[in-house]
């Protein structure tokens, strides 16, 4: 019999090529997603899925979507790191506390394995090593990250007090078709979406900040070996383990994609670290995923996406 899987904010970016790739393994797929949301990211697969709509605040929609499944994806957040710092009272009101009564629910229904995708990008902080490992000290500087450390701690204590299954995966700064470039996070397809449009570009600080982008189809295979894996590890860095500065990222729009475009340098932000770039050693070892496609070609199909984004 086929298991079953519900993904908590499937219906976006992430959570889509998540019920992609898991319907592959033969999974009976569940997405659970707010009121009105957009199916445009699941409209390929809506006959092949369970859409449930509801409230992931409302711990009444949460218990009537789980009943019934074997495991459950956590993927919802109210906010942005961008904007999290604005109003961290509604961040653990919305994120937070709703999360909890989520953890609580998949107890009473003996889930048989949480899968949590944390953030990699904001739960360490300033790095005190490159690249950083899973056991780098945490000290988040914005909301969106100290939520999602919490949550991570919550998990580790309802294990203690109940036995719940769970792995963290802490990803760094995915990329790829449906992510949607209009919004601020996801760098690389809102600057491509700008430069479609014969917009300037705009980039916070002298263009030197570092990240660790990975393909987005590449990631999401971590939930499904995640799932599988029955290890005592409950928490992996999912990466490419490279840095690339945004100039970096600049030039390969000019060499790779033959772009021309316009650049406005805007003050530097106070919560843009330096650099951040995750050790996957871990998920390579435990969990035997590692990402697979070149950075050059990930964008190439991410272009190919924005050409044809309305």
């Amino acid at each position: 019999m086929a298991k079953k899987c519900i993904i908590y904010g499937g219906a976006g970016f992430i959570g889509s090529h998540i019920a992609d790739d898991l319907l592959k393994h033969k999974f009976e797929v569940s997405i659970f997603d707010k009121l009105y949301a957009s199916k445009k990211n699941i409209e390929h697969i809506e006959s092949k899925i369970n859409f449930i709509e509801g409230d992931f605040n409302n711990q009444v929609d949460i218990s009537n979507s789980i009943k019934g499944h074997d495991y459950a994806i956590h993927l919802v957040s109210s906010t942005l790191p961008a904007d999290s710092n604005l109003n961290p009272v509604y961040d653990v009101e919305s994120n937070l506390v709703s999360s909890l009564y989520f953890i609580e629910e998949c107890i009473k229904n003996k889930i048989s394995k949480i899968i949590f995708v944390s953030s990699g990008g904001t739960v360490y902080g300033m790095p005190e090593t490159i690249p950083i490992k899973e056991n780098h000290p945490t000290n988040p500087t914005c909301s969106y990250g100290i939520i999602k450390l919490t949550i991570e701690k919550y998990l580790s204590l309802y294990k203690e007090l109940n036995g719940i299954k769970y792995t963290i995966l802490r990803l760094s700064n995915p990329f790829g078709e449906r992510q949607n470039p209009k919004l601020a996070q996801g760098l690389i397809t809102h600057l491509l979406y700008k430069i479609k449009n014969k917009e300037a570009i705009e980039i916070w600080g002298n263009g030197k900040v570092v990240r660790d982008y990975f393909y987005i189809k590449d990631g999401v295979k971590s939930v499904y070996k995640a799932i599988r894996y029955n290890g005592n590890i409950n928490l992996f860095n999912i990466s490419s383990g490279k840095g690339l500065s945004i100039n970096e990222i600049l030039e390969k729009f000019k060499k790779v994609l033959n772009l021309k475009f316009e650049i406005k340098y805007l003050p530097p932000r106070n919560f843009d670290l330096p650099v951040n770039i995750l050790d996957n050693s871990l998920a390579g070892k435990h969990l035997e995923w590692k990402p697979e496609t070149g950075f050059d070609e990930a964008l190439k199909k991410t272009w190919r996406y924005i050409c044809d984004y309305e």
